[in-house]
């Protein structure tokens, strides 16, 4: 009588189950310590920043405004897109990683060259000379982060956030001190100047400290060609990206003083405070976990981003709606009365901000499933969108124009490149639909619940009192309104809150 295995899983199923577990509780343990060591730090950055606000006038953060788009510009070619390039790559050599790091060496070296020759075309275009001198000393900081890409980008590729976390968190904790202690002696645009300065070069030394790279740079590049051509491709990818996040800077930089500039700018880092700090911790577990899910057969990357994109749009809908709600009393508290006429783009902006984060994660799976192209084209349309609108918005209303531009440019583009993120995915519209609207209305009711409360405490209650009363209600409003309308998803993130409190 033959004997009768016992009856389990199939072997290759229990390694395809055991990877995907593999790959849940890294994504779990990475979004962890991202997130712990980007809200501490930005907890002092953000009393930094406001205390800095505070110190300086509107003209100095007009005139970092504009050295901050020539930055920009030259900060889209830094890496090259090779750190990228070496996290999604299934394998690579060690004689790519010198040649790669050889490539990084050139090109930062010719963007501090460029930016230097830059200055004077760049003054002149904003009719202000005290950028000159500004632009000569900024392109330091290209030399430096040249020493940080490899590092940092080995870091990201095993998903050893921990370790590159606590780093730029003791970068920028330091930095941020730098910067308050300059603004105290009085050194005015130089304070913001020497702390970003002092900001990458700390980085990169820790970075370096962490996880040390001796590498001779090679400078022939014949095995690194395919890496070379995914990090042209994700350059552009960036350039566009720049285009977009800069337009505004560009445009207003022309048409306005330094002064104006400056109150749309802190309009503009108020706002994106949210935005900067919650993207990049999503996006740098992202690619990674993507690439690591799509590299494996029989995983349903869709799935993963479908439901990305759900806690993602979840949460960014009660805190951009919410800051929205609360600017007119925000503003005051935080940043005193010389502020006052940040509050009507600070309540605007906000309300775009949805899309735009969920827009800027669509670039990590379509880089993860290799097409780099596909996100390109997404840039495309959006800059083609947004553009004009935000030309003529300035011209015809000022700031207040420029804010309309947003709101109709941004959720015009966002459903056309949507629709081709998830075609690429084979994601029906219906339920990527059902990722975006449930929290969007639900939002905009916690927004009318909350200027309700505004319009009839405003004179009864001081500015403190008022404000804490007006996030407890748009607190109850959203979260309970989300239990009851968008249940998996609250649960879903109940549930990762809970798995990242006990690892």
């Amino acid at each position: 009588m033959p004997v009768r295995r016992a009856m389990g899983p199939h072997p290759d199923h229990t390694r395809e189950l055991i990877d995907r577990m593999s790959i849940t509780q890294e994504v779990a343990h990475s979004l962890k310590w991202v997130t712990i060591s980007k809200f501490a730090a930005q907890i002092i950055r953000w009393t930094v920043t406001f205390l800095v606000i505070r110190i300086l006038s509107p003209d100095d953060y007009g005139l970092m405004a504009m050295a901050g788009v020539v930055l920009s510009f030259f900060e889209v070619f830094a890496s090259a897109g090779l750190g990228t390039a070496l996290i999604q790559a299934a394998s690579f050599s060690h004689r790519q990683v010198q040649e790669i790091f050889g490539l990084i060496l050139l090109v930062n070296l010719t963007l501090a060259v460029g930016m230097v020759l830059l200055a004077p075309w760049a003054a002149g275009y904003y009719q202000d000379d005290r950028l000159i001198p500004i632009l000569h000393i900024l392109p330091v900081v290209f030399m430096i982060s040249a020493l940080e890409t490899l590092p940092s980008a080995m870091l990201t590729r095993g998903m050893q956030f921990k370790r590159r976390s606590l780093s730029e968190l003791a970068a920028s904790t330091i930095a941020a001190l730098i910067t308050l202690g300059l603004a105290w002696k009085g050194l005015g645009i130089w304070a913001l100047i020497w702390g970003y300065i002092c900001e990458v070069a700390l980085r990169a030394l820790f970075l370096n400290l962490v996880n040390p790279m001796l590498l001779i740079p090679k400078f022939h590049f014949g095995t690194s060609l395919s890496l070379i051509s995914f990090g042209g491709t994700k350059t552009l990818v960036m350039f566009a990206w720049f285009i977009f996040s800069s337009m505004d800077l560009f445009i207003g930089g022309r048409l306005w003083s330094a002064e104006v500039l400056g109150i749309y700018a802190i309009a503009i880092q108020l706002s994106h405070i949210p935005l900067n700090k919650l993207t990049p911790i999503v996006k740098q577990v992202a690619l990674p976990a993507y690439a690591k899910i799509h590299h494996q057969p029989g995983d349903e990357l869709s799935n993963y981003y479908l439901k990305a994109n759900g806690l993602t749009m979840l949460i960014a809908f009660p805190i951009f709606f919410g800051l929205a709600a609360v600017s007119p009393v925000l503003i005051p508290v935080l940043l005193g009365e010389k502020w006052l006429a940040a509050i009507l783009p600070a309540t605007l902006l906000p309300l775009i901000l949805p899309f735009r984060m969920s827009q800027e994660l669509m670039d990590p799976v379509l880089e993860a499933i290799g097409r780099p192209k596909e996100a390109l084209k997404n840039w495309m349309i959006i800059i083609s969108i947004i553009t004009p609108s935000l030309y003529l918005g300035a011209f015809w209303g000022g700031v207040v124009g420029l804010c309309i531009g947003w709101l109709v440019g941004m959720p015009l583009s966002y459903a056309l490149t949507s629709r081709i993120t998830i075609q690429n995915l084979g994601i029906d519209p219906r339920a990527f639909s059902r990722t975006v609207f449930p929290p969007l209305i639900i939002a905009m009711i916690m927004l009318t619940a909350v200027r309700g409360i505004h319009f009839f405490m405003t004179d009864l209650l001081p500015g403190i009192p008022l404000l804490i009363l007006e996030v407890s209600v748009g607190a109850i409003t959203y979260t309970s309104l989300a239990w009851l309308f968008c249940n998996d998803e609250f649960r879903s993130a109940l549930h990762i809150l809970s798995r990242l409190r006990r690892r």
